[in-house]
């Protein structure tokens, strides 16, 4: 849809902790054993109020799946 927003993004730490959050959709199978989450939002919804949250989430997705050495980039350790 044109005015809908769905994110999937890997929370290794924190995928335990948002199933509760209005936006995030229930994953299924390979991508719940693996701890990545499905973010929709609506036409509706207020993303930006979101948005720190959903900056938190790339980093965190960012981390862990780049190689090492860009994921100690983008958290400041390289």
């Amino acid at each position: 849809m044109p005015d809908e927003l769905t994110m999937i993004v890997k929370l290794p730490i924190s995928a335990g902790m948002v199933q509760d959050l209005y936006f995030v959709r229930e994953s299924k199978g390979w991508f719940k054993q693996h701890n990545w989450v499905i973010a929709h939002f609506d036409a509706e919804d207020d993303i930006l109020a979101e948005l720190p949250t959903l900056k938190g989430w790339m980093t965190q997705s960012y981390c862990a799946v780049a190689p090492k050495k860009l994921g100690k980039l983008v958290r400041g350790e390289g």
